[in-house]
């Protein structure tokens, strides 16, 4: 089970290690898109996700692509808004990422739900909890709850079990659900969400209702992306919908 977990970790990081090592040209502070310029879309956001034609033993979640790559039908833009969509065949939901700059950060958009779906949005930096540049804070947002997730380590930094880790290449790192609230997300209609990183501490805001805070591991780092994601479970592909995303330093 250790092993299978290990060998996710590394599946999950590809994608963003992938986004960091390409040269970006600088990103303003603040930032907008209504989802109406088709090109502007390709050419600012960058999706991943995992390709079930891919799964095996050694790679779980499968064939991880990237970019040009990624599969068509996981974002598009219909009607002026931006659908997500994640299918059951596939083992992780597929992902969005889009450069930002700042530490102190507010992201608005509009989202909308299925009945079995879920909205994701995170923000990544150079985390020093995992030593990698990675996710730094994010949420999980369903019908029922909303979850502040996090990353921690798998054992104390400097411990022999760490140090083995490190002689395999493989993180030590672990996903953890860390605060989770119940609220009440009518589906198939449109909501307002509002995330702030403030320092460490995560706010997040829907309908103009603060619903959630969290004390994150290292989110006053400086931030590099802002990451959305569909997901849910379904015996049949389930679409998340987004628009009218902006980001912009908290005063």
């Amino acid at each position: 089970m250790t092993h299978t977990l290990t060998l996710l970790t590394a599946l999950l990081l590809a994608p963003l290690a992938a986004l960091h090592a390409t040269d970006k040209p600088s990103v303003p502070p603040s930032w907008s898109d209504d989802f109406s310029d088709a090109a502007a879309f390709a050419l600012n956001w960058r999706p991943y996700g995992f390709l079930a034609t891919g799964i095996d033993a050694k790679h779980p979640l499968g064939k991880t692509v990237s970019g040009k790559d990624a599969r068509a039908e996981w974002w598009q833009i219909v009607d002026g808004a931006l659908r997500g969509q994640c299918f059951p065949e596939e083992k992780h939901p597929p992902g969005l990422r889009h450069p930002v700059s700042g530490k102190d950060i507010r992201v608005s958009c509009r989202f909308k739900l299925a009945t079995e779906g879920q909205m994701g949005i995170s923000l990544g930096g150079p985390n020093p909890v995992v030593e990698k540049d990675f996710n730094v804070a994010g949420l999980h947002i369903r019908p029922d709850r909303i979850t502040a997730w996090d990353n921690d380590v798998l054992h104390p930094k400097g411990s022999p079990e760490a140090a083995e880790l490190k002689k395999q290449g493989i993180w030590n790192r672990k996903f953890i659900y860390a605060k989770t609230e119940k609220i009440t997300i009518d589906p198939d209609i449109w909501h307002d969400l509002v995330l702030e990183l403030e320092g460490k501490e995560l706010r997040a805001i829907i309908d103009g209702k603060l619903v959630l805070t969290y004390t994150t591991l290292c989110g006053d780092v400086p931030k590099h992306d802002i990451g959305l994601q569909p997901g849910g479970k379904s015996d049949s592909p389930l679409s998340t919908w987004f628009d009218d995303i902006s980001v912009a330093p908290l005063p």
